[in-house]
């Protein structure tokens, strides 16, 4: 397998801290969606980790993610999505977040290509779409294989989103760091005693992000 090259999506010269080395890919005209479909064309070249600007990475990030893209190297693989879903890793229809994705050497520009059937000006229809919307389109029509990882080894900062200006709320008590810290596993996590001591980790992180945005 060839070295994964990792990307990061930003509408402006970021300070994202990452433990990688990842070029940047800036959104000039501040058109998320079509941004995104842009940057799968840059990446289509190399097995690619795409990310946006507004996450935090779990401890040991590039080890961690590049033996699970070892395992499934043919995937495109989510390694963040629906923050409430209990479940372990698995394959699914639809991709909901893209705050982490990977994608194997020449396939993105086939998903971006597929994308662009459906896409709709932003300028004309704004928040008429969303860009996991149109790729999970894409990898259905295509029957691409794809796999939403669990535990999520990103999580998103809640804050101003860099892409839709908004707090969302985004974030995960699946981090995978916060089950390290806890000593437990993801089969373990669905008990509502570590749904309380996963959701108090989480708090604590928020309460840092908002210190971090008032303090900025």
């Amino acid at each position: 397998m060839s070295t994964i090259k990792y990307f990061v999506r930003t509408i402006e010269t970021s300070n994202v801290n990452l433990p990688v080395e990842y070029e940047e890919i800036l959104d000039a005209e501040h058109l998320y969606v079509k941004s995104f479909i842009n940057a799968l064309y840059k990446i289509n070249d190399y097995d690619a980790v795409l990310m946006e600007d507004d996450i935090e990475v779990c401890k040991n990030f590039q080890e961690e993610i590049e033996k699970v893209i070892n395992q499934y190297p043919k995937n495109v693989i989510n390694f963040f999505s629906r923050p409430e879903r209990y479940y372990t890793s698995h394959f699914s229809d639809l991709f909901v977040y893209n705050q982490c994705t990977y994608f194997p050497k020449g396939l993105a520009k086939r998903l971006a290509d597929r994308m662009m059937k459906y896409y709709m000006d932003e300028r004309q229809y704004p928040k008429r779409q969303r860009y996991g919307q149109l790729l999970s389109i894409a990898l259905i029509e295509l029957h691409i294989p794809h796999l939403i990882y669990r535990p999520c080894l990103v999580q998103h900062i809640d804050g101003k989103s860099t892409f839709d200006g908004a707090f969302c709320k985004r974030n995960t008590i699946y981090f995978k760091d916060y089950l390290d810290k806890l000593g437990i596993d993801m089969i373990e996590a669905y008990s509502e005693e570590n749904q309380k001591k996963l959701m108090t980790l989480l708090e604590t992180d928020r309460e840092r992000w908002y210190k971090d945005i008032k303090d900025s």
